[in-house]
């Protein structure tokens, strides 16, 4: 189950207070989990990393998926049930929020070329002076099974974090937790789970789509991490407006 506490709480930086600065509105931000997925539990991923963003005071989060526009969706049996029915990513998805946490399955070392597609209808941000400059981008993906090769993940992750600092952006990955020391394909890069399920290395699973404990903390802290910076810069550029 998800922790009582946040993962990630001791690990936020303190604030110094602003004499004479009122906050009278609680000063909400953006932050978008965009996923493209045919499997659940890279879905029930993106939900556990999304909580963890929710921990954080101001944060408005959404679960977006990205559309497959290379083979179509007209074959709904390939994907897990559900998965269709969430909301969709658009670009302006992307521009309106603050921190973006992105997640693809791990294709033989490389981004899914669904995710990729997506990110090439990004490009226009990129050469209209930067429009993503200064938002938080992180990563997470699932590795290994039949048709994706095995390993690889961290070169997928890279990937991500490549494009995040294309576009000006803030690279976050995992805190430095315990737990990193411990958990299967863990880097710092971002949350990875295996493709594989059922009873492993791991240890015991969770009620949650089998995730592992491990899973678990490292994505609920990985959420968390993510939308703590970038609370903290939405709020100094609020306060210097």
């Amino acid at each position: 189950s998800l922790p009582a506490r946040p993962v990630g709480a001791s690990l936020a930086p303190r604030r110094l207070a602003r004499v004479g600065s009122p906050r009278s509105r609680l000063m909400v931000f953006r932050v978008s989990v965009v996923f493209f997925s045919k499997s659940a539990r890279l879905v029930t991923l993106a939900n556990v990393i999304a909580e963890g963003a929710r921990a954080v005071e101001g944060a408005d989060v959404r679960v977006l998926r990205v559309r497959d526009t290379i083979r179509g969706e007209d074959d709904a049996s390939a994907y897990d049930r559900g998965i269709l029915d969430c909301a969709v990513a658009t670009p302006e998805d992307i521009l309106e929020s603050d921190c973006i946490i992105f997640g693809s399955p791990t294709r033989h070392g490389r981004v899914a070329p669904e995710m990729s597609a997506f990110f090439d209808r990004l490009a226009a941000f990129h050469s209209n002076g930067c429009a993503l400059k200064g938002k938080i981008g992180s990563s997470f993906t699932e590795v290994g099974g039949a048709g994706q090769g095995y390993g690889g993940h961290e070169i997928c992750l890279m990937t991500f974090h490549s494009f995040f600092l294309q576009h000006g952006m803030i690279a976050v990955g995992v805190p430095p937790l315990p737990v990193l020391e411990t958990a299967p394909n863990a880097t710092v890069f971002g949350t990875t789970i295996s493709a594989t399920t059922g009873r492993g290395a791991a240890g015991p699973m969770s009620r949650i789509r089998e995730l592992s404990e491990e899973e678990v903390k490292l994505a609920y802290a990985q959420g968390e991490w993510a939308s703590v910076i970038g609370k903290q810069l939405h709020d100094d550029g609020e306060m210097l407006e």
